[in-house]
């Protein structure tokens, strides 16, 4: 994963949508989000969703599906990888329209400067609210294991659109999730209940929550960020405060101040 997203990284010196420094601020807080959640999230999102999946197969096992030996495995797999991505979007929809899940998702949305790291700039408690994307895994067990090759291929492909490139993948971009359709749900003045999805395009196209990039807008890019800046930000001050920033974004759901 992390060499996908260095190859990514160096796609967005060739071709970016917008030129910056290579140490933009922007980019040194996503490396710092990197690694929190590298050494620290990761584990205890495995450890976590280990658990729960154990926990969900006892409480409810009418939800791991009987074994089905006439049907080959790939068609689990894939059903499952389907099922993990309406679920994210199901999730990502609660993110926006419930308070208290968009207070710690708009720390995500504070970032003026997209870029393929940018996926990591997440509050730990986020990570916490796609637990639910195990209950696909969990329904195939019977009858299929999702290999890691294809979690991991499903991880690079969600990460992808927040790429800073102006790619739309032609007419593959009407069923993936390209970087000029997904910075479009980054708009600082856009409406951010938009262009939901994590790898296919199909839930927002059925929910008509699907913005697709205009046939001109590769000649320019929306600005991404939070207008009114209510979350602090890397860019204000005359220096990067890197680690009073990001302890600040993550606390700032438990402050007083609306986001909205």
């Amino acid at each position: 994963m992390l060499g996908f997203v260095a190859l990514v990284m160096v796609a967005e010196r060739l071709w970016p949508a917008e030129r910056r420094p290579l140490l933009a601020r922007g980019h040194l807080l996503d490396l710092g989000y990197l690694l929190v959640y590298v050494t620290l999230v990761v584990p205890l999102i495995v450890l976590i969703g280990s658990g729960f999946a154990g926990l969900l197969a006892r409480l409810e096992p009418w939800l791991v599906l009987p074994r089905l030996p006439g049907v080959p495995g790939w068609c689990f797999i894939g059903l499952a990888v389907i099922g993990i991505d309406a679920v994210d979007w199901l999730t990502h929809l609660a993110n926006h329209q419930i308070r208290a899940l968009w207070r710690l998702h708009a720390v995500h949305h504070s970032q003026e400067e997209l870029s393929i790291l940018t996926t990591y700039r997440a509050h730990p408690l986020v990570h916490v609210s796609f637990l639910i994307s195990a209950i696909p895994i969990l329904a195939i067990e019977s009858n299929a294991a999702a290999p890691a090759a294809v979690l991991t291929a499903y991880a690079c492909l969600g990460a992808l659109p927040h790429a800073n490139v102006r790619w739309t993948y032609g007419p593959a971009g009407r069923v993936l999730i390209s970087p000029s359709y997904h910075r479009l749900h980054h708009n600082a003045v856009g409406r951010l209940d938009i262009n939901l999805g994590t790898v296919l395009a199909f839930w927002d196209m059925l929910s008509r929550r699907a913005v697709f990039p205009a046939a001109h807008a590769g000649r320019q890019v929306c600005a991404t960020g939070l207008a009114g800046r209510p979350v602090p930000v890397e860019q204000t001050g005359p220096r990067p405060r890197f680690a009073r920033t990001m302890l600040s974004q993550l606390a700032e759901p438990f402050t007083s101040t609306s986001t909205e």
